[in-house]
């Protein structure tokens, strides 16, 4: 049977924990306690009994003729009144020289030769210590023998025994009471940071636990938590601030479709009229779709999804491959192109063309007209590395630290919302989270320059994959 079920609060776990361990350590000190105490009484009889065995076995050697003894019994009758705690008994062979005082004591409990014995008479427990007397004269051998009656008997032993049970049973109950308030003294810290955690709320997503004056053993579960709860808001903003952007996002185009589709409804339309209208809505639902889609990879990404499909590549060769999908729109904007280094590596070959894309789309977008592009590709012992850089409008620190997040845009007039979603960035950082890799971005006399890292892997004996 369960003692405690899951609800049992900790002081009282603590109070029953305090009462076990005292009433074990309790009942070894009584235990031990007990046995020392008569071992001590045992030991304090026995050596009353030597010495007074002593001087009656002096007074005995003397005694060499009769009428001797019988002054000698005289005296020993006088010492020995019925109430006395000691019984002295002498036998020999001559019946003149026996004694017994104050009453009988059978000769068959007794211990024949010189040592200690124990008897039962008439229900009482009695240690017997006898010594032997040579013949001296005309007296005969003697064989003599003190009765004292045992300090506890089944009375007093019982009532020591309740004694100790007494002290055992208030014992652990006291101790259980301290414990039990020491507990919930010790606790209180607990049930403060319980108050200020049940205070902790959504609409008060800033607040924190109390560190300060807290024990060593709720310092570092205190700081964990208060880092769970920033990360926790930190979270909770950028989702709020996200559902504002797709919001946001999503509202243009639909705007769009709706206002057209108002206007072409308004009065009749010649078939030419329609299909434009048709062919703009169409655009607007592919940029609908387009960001569908970017969410959707984003959302595999946030729930842990990996690139699986690597193959060994050269990513120069990649690269290419990728700005050949992209010679229209350098040709237009009057961007150059050039790659320096290459790397072979594995990567998911379709993931990587996906982070290259934006990139260039990014400089293509952002960078200054006519400018020439780069794309770096360099390695160190562990990661490949992927730089692209074009020349721009510096960007701070702040916003340096915010370009990879979902909707951000430098610009805050959104210019090229129509193509450009904000999301771009926000993929690649995927993109290289996906590979085990990280983004970076610098800034610095209008010099742009943002990429990401890969893992470098072993390259099998298979053949890299490149256009030939």
């Amino acid at each position: 049977m369960k003692i405690f079920d899951k609800q049992t609060s900790i002081a009282k776990r603590l109070a029953y924990a305090y009462a076990t361990a005292a009433a074990i350590v309790l009942s070894i000190i009584v235990i031990g306690l007990y046995c020392i105490e008569i071992s001590e009484i045992n030991r304090y009889q026995k050596a009353e009994m030597k010495n007074r065995i002593a001087l009656l076995e002096h007074s005995v050697s003397d005694i060499n003729t009769p009428q001797e003894w019988q002054h000698l019994k005289q005296t020993l009758q006088k010492l020995t009144p019925p109430d006395s705690d000691i019984y002295i008994r002498i036998s020999s062979p001559e019946p003149n020289f026996n004694f017994e005082a104050p009453f009988k004591v059978d000769a068959s409990l007794i211990n024949k030769h010189s040592g200690f014995s124990k008897a039962d008479i008439n229900g009482r427990e009695f240690r017997i210590l006898s010594r032997i007397i040579p013949a001296q004269g005309q007296r005969p051998q003697l064989l003599l023998s003190i009765a004292v009656e045992t300090y506890l008997n089944e009375t007093e032993d019982f009532l020591l025994d309740l004694a100790f049970g007494i002290f055992l049973l208030f014992g652990t109950i006291a101790i259980a009471i301290i414990g039990w308030k020491i507990a919930k003294t010790s606790l209180q810290p607990v049930d403060m940071l319980s108050r200020h955690a049940r205070a902790l709320s959504p609409q008060n997503l800033s607040a924190r636990l109390p560190n300060t004056n807290l024990p060593d053993e709720l310092s570092g579960l205190v700081l964990s938590f208060n880092g769970a709860l920033e990360r926790l808001e930190e979270s909770y903003n950028k989702l709020s601030t996200f559902s504002s952007d797709v919001a946001h996002e999503l509202r243009t185009p639909l705007g769009n479709l709706i206002g057209q589709t108002e206007v072409a409804l308004s009065r009749p339309r010649s078939k030419e009229e329609l299909e434009d209208v048709m062919h703009s809505n169409l655009e607007e639902l592919e940029r609908l779709r387009t960001i569908i889609n970017e969410m959707l990879f984003l959302s595999r990404a946030d729930h842990g999804e990996l690139a699986t499909n690597l193959k060994p590549a050269s990513l120069a060769q990649t690269v290419r491959e990728t700005a050949e999908f992209l010679e229209v729109i350098l040709e237009e904007s009057g961007h150059r192109l050039h790659i320096h280094g290459d790397v072979v590596t594995l990567v998911e070959i379709n993931l990587f063309k996906q982070a290259i894309t934006n990139l260039i789309t990014n400089a293509i977008q952002h960078g200054s007209p006519q400018s020439d592009i780069k794309v770096e590709i360099s390695a160190t012992d562990t990661d490949a590395c992927i730089s692209v850089i074009n020349q721009g409008e510096n960007i701070s620190a702040s916003e340096l630290n915010q370009i990879f997040n979902r909707f951000y845009r430098v610009s805050k007039e959104r210019k090229n919302s129509v193509s450009n979603h904000g999301l771009g960035l926000a993929i690649v950082k995927a993109i290289a989270n996906m590979h085990g890799g990280e983004v970076f971005a610098q800034s610095n006399n209008h010099i742009i320059t943002i990429g990401f890292t890969l893992p470098l892997r072993p390259v099998s004996a298979a053949p890299i994959l490149h256009k030939a």
